[in-house]
């Protein structure tokens, strides 16, 4: 399919947000019918030998426009107007009656074509629209002219996508190690001998509270004080003046949260050291860098 995620697409289509761009409407009869029900029209023949084929990637100039009654065609969207001025697509097969994927079976790098497929079924599967927009009529057609500037076979993507999937596994190994040896660092340089739960949390109590830990759904009210490891603090309640509720078990804070205050009775005092696999992982959060140790000062205030 055609997403949202690999072709920019102009739904919000209206009488009024429609560029008043109007070019003669091809006949139906210039057209081929394709198996599935697309119109198909080859416009010119490229130097490419062979067609896209399954997994196959492809860089499109791709424009597309209304295509009502047979009369005008007014245009919606064009990458011309993109940086690139191209639409990146990766070539699945059809999966609905009009899927103008279908179309792109038959083009080779260099072909250029037009196809009209039914406006309602491409913006609701091909696009991912969540409805037909104001002004799009149950019958309305969309004609596209796409040329087929560059085709980069499966195999290439396929190796292409095993060289940078080894990239990102060797820069995590390395972020989980250098994360390692600062919290290392960390408990070293604070003389903090604790062994840590399964998951990696390490929960020093300073001071002991009194009465039943909380559990699964029950809210609490905590202050705390949050460091990265290297000292510096990124957040307080205490600062503030306003202490934090959340519920246990929900889902509502990180893990090494859930877990940590999950080991106090009201009234303790503890040092949280939260790895990133329990904490925001690969995450920016701003003042939170990704893979960061957390180190949380919290005070069990209350359990309801």
């Amino acid at each position: 399919m055609l997403k949202l995620s690999t072709i920019t697409l102009a739904v919000a289509i209206s009488s009024s947000s429609i560029a008043q761009t109007f070019i003669d409407a091809p006949s139906n009869k210039d057209f081929k019918t394709m198996p599935n029900g697309i119109l198909y029209k080859s416009v010119k023949k490229g130097n490419g030998k062979v067609t896209a084929s399954e997994g196959d990637f492809l860089k499109l100039n791709l424009s597309y426009y209304m295509h009502r009654g047979g009369k005008q065609d007014s245009l919606i969207f064009t990458s011309q107007n993109l940086p690139d001025k191209v639409v990146q697509v990766g070539v699945v097969k059809p999966i609905y009656k009009g899927d103008l994927m279908e179309g792109m079976f038959l083009m080779a790098e260099g072909d250029s074509a037009q196809f009209i497929v039914p406006a309602d079924s491409f913006l609701l599967k091909s696009a991912g629209s969540r409805g037909i927009p104001e002004g799009v009529r149950k019958d309305d057609k969309f004609l596209f002219n796409i040329k087929l500037i560059e085709l980069t076979p499966k195999a290439v993507v396929e190796e292409k996508r095993k060289v940078e999937n080894a990239k990102k596994e060797a820069e995590m190994s390395q972020k989980s190690f250098d994360e390692k040896n600062s919290r290392d660092e960390y408990l070293k340089a604070n003389n903090i001998t604790q062994a840590p739960t399964n998951s990696g949390l390490i929960a020093v109590v300073s001071q002991e509270g009194s009465g039943a830990k909380p559990t699964v759904g029950q809210k609490v009210t905590v202050h705390y004080t949050g460091y990265l490891v290297n000292g510096t603090k990124f957040d307080s309640s205490v600062d503030r003046g306003e202490p934090f509720s959340f519920t246990i078990g929900k889902g509502q804070v990180i893990q090494g949260w859930d877990e940590g205050i999950a080991m106090l009775s009201p009234g303790a005092k503890a040092k949280l050291i939260i790895p990133s696999s329990i904490g925001y992982g690969g995450r920016n959060m701003g003042s939170i860098p990704p893979f960061s140790t957390l180190v949380f000062d919290v005070e069990l205030l209350k359990v309801e």
